[in-house]
């Protein structure tokens, strides 16, 4: 009834049964991704699979990141009668670092010209409807019990609408609501506004749980915030790290430095050698104009529409529209003298 997008069928257990389901599945489910799940690799066992239409053979543990990976090419394929919007995801390095302040405006720059969702999936901190100074009509805690019918009808119904076209599931302003994300119904959340959005962006903030691995796993470009100082370069390095165990390839990975600043304490060249990637964006430190825009509830652009803040973050639109390939060969590998102030901060010898 769910018509599903993949189906995972442990294989090891029951053999006979599983490739009784592929051949119902096939019949009743047209298109669906079929997976096979066991504990150990069988050549008979694989062929049997791959006759009855079952699209991969995984075995566990150690083909996780490939189950990874069919899952969301399953999920975020385009199906002959619906193209699914491209899913961004903006992580912070630690708390406080702007990933709503950069989530939202992105959000409404791109809400000029394209359908824009945004899904504040902080679940710990979520801000993104003061910053953008509207009033929730639902929040994502009132549609998660209900995910398992989330079409986009429920979802459009439940919005909050900026002045820029951007809408907002937001998060309930009272903190008793707030409990731990449950993974499936993120995906359903996630899911439903990919069919009816063409930019679906989301802010996670920094407090990583299984929703937001799961909404990481999903996303077509992740959007990593850090700033030029050692905390945060350290905790980018810890969240690149994570991103590799769940699979997440690095050219679906962008670095923007916000706060910068001519007398940052972390140079650029240090930051871009030492997490081994290129730095997509960078966004001034601004207090003066950051701050007013933040405390009116206004775009940085009302506040100051020719300060170099708002040009870069109208600029960040050019890492979601424009082909951007992080190659790790291009970037310079800083020399360093063992127990030498970097290599001490990433471990290394």
């Amino acid at each position: 009834r769910q018509r599903p997008d993949v189906v995972i069928v442990g294989f090891h257990q029951a053999m006979d049964a599983a490739l009784a389901l592929a051949q119902a599945l096939v019949k009743e489910v047209p298109g669906v991704t079929m997976v096979a799940m066991a504990d150990a690799s069988n050549a008979e066992a694989i062929l049997a699979a791959m006759r009855v239409g079952y699209k991969e053979f995984v075995v566990l543990p150690q083909d996780a990141s490939r189950l990874r990976q069919v899952v969301h090419d399953a999920a975020y394929a385009p199906d002959d009668d619906e193209e699914k919007g491209l899913v961004v995801s903006v992580i912070g390095s630690k708390g406080g670092i702007g990933t709503t302040l950069l989530c939202t405006h992105l959000a409404a720059e791109m809400a000029a010209i394209h359908r824009v969702i945004l899904l504040d999936l902080d679940f710990a901190m979520g801000d993104a409807a003061s910053m953008m100074d509207v009033a929730p009509k639902d929040t994502i805690h009132d549609l998660l019990p209900r995910a398992d019918r989330m079409d986009e009808r429920m979802l459009t119904g439940s919005v909050a609408v900026h002045k820029s076209k951007v809408h907002i599931l937001a998060q309930p302003n009272d903190v008793d609501k707030v409990e731990e994300s449950n993974p499936d119904d993120i995906y359903m959340v996630i899911n439903a506004s990919a069919k009816g959005y063409q930019y679906v962006l989301m802010d996670i903030g920094s407090y990583v749980d299984a929703g937001a691995e799961m909404a990481l796993s999903v996303s077509d470009i992740i959007i990593l915030v850090t700033a030029p100082d050692v905390i945060s370069v350290r905790n980018a390095y810890r969240r690149l790290k994570l991103m590799e165990r769940l699979g997440i390839e690095r050219d679906r990975v962008r670095l923007v430095v916000n706060r910068q600043s001519k007398n940052a304490f972390v140079p650029l060249e240090d930051i871009r050698s030492n997490l081994g990637m290129r730095i997509a964006a960078t966004v001034m430190d601004d207090p003066k104009v950051v701050d007013v825009a933040i405390n009116d509830g206004k775009l940085v652009r009302e506040v100051n529409r020719k300060a170099e803040v708002t040009e870069n973050i109208s600029s960040l639109v050019a890492m979601l529209t424009a082909d951007f390939e992080n190659d790790e060969d291009d970037v310079p590998e800083k020399e360093e003298a063992s127990g030498g102030f970097f290599s001490t901060l990433f471990g290394r010898s």
